[in-house]
C-alpha cells in the first residue's frame, strides 16, 4: 500500500493542457498511452517515494521522468505524496 496521492490545482492545470497538446499532435492512441503511463508513475511514486532524484531547485522537491520528454514533480511528506505539476519538453511553457 502506497502513500495517498494529493493533486495540486496546478497538477491537474498541466496535465489537463499537457493531454490536450498531446491529443493535438499525436491522436488518441498516444494520449491513451501516455495517460497510462502517467498513471503507473504515480502508483510506483506513492510506492517508493524516494526512487526518483530530487530537482535542482529544491531538495524536498523530486522529478519523476513520464515517458522521455515529460516530468512529473512531486513532493513527499510523512502521510501523502503530493503531485505539483506535469511539463513537456515539446510543449511551449504555460507560464509565457
Amino acid at each position: 500500500m502506497g502513500l495517498k496521492v494529493q493533486y495540486t490545482d496546478t497538477f491537474e492545470y498541466t496535465f489537463k493542457v499537457l493531454i490536450g497538446f498531446i491529443r493535438n499532435n499525436w491522436g488518441d492512441k498516444v494520449t491513451d498511452d501516455f495517460i497510462k503511463e502517467t498513471d503507473k508513475t504515480i502508483l510506483l511514486i506513492s510506492a517508493f517515494p524516494n526512487m526518483y532524484k530530487p530537482s535542482s531547485f529544491d531538495e524536498n522537491v523530486r522529478v519523476a521522468q513520464v515517458k522521455k520528454l515529460s516530468s512529473l514533480f512531486y513532493a513527499v511528506s510523512n502521510d501523502k505524496l503530493t503531485l505539483l505539476y506535469i511539463v513537456d519538453s515539446r510543449q511551449e511553457p504555460f507560464w509565457l
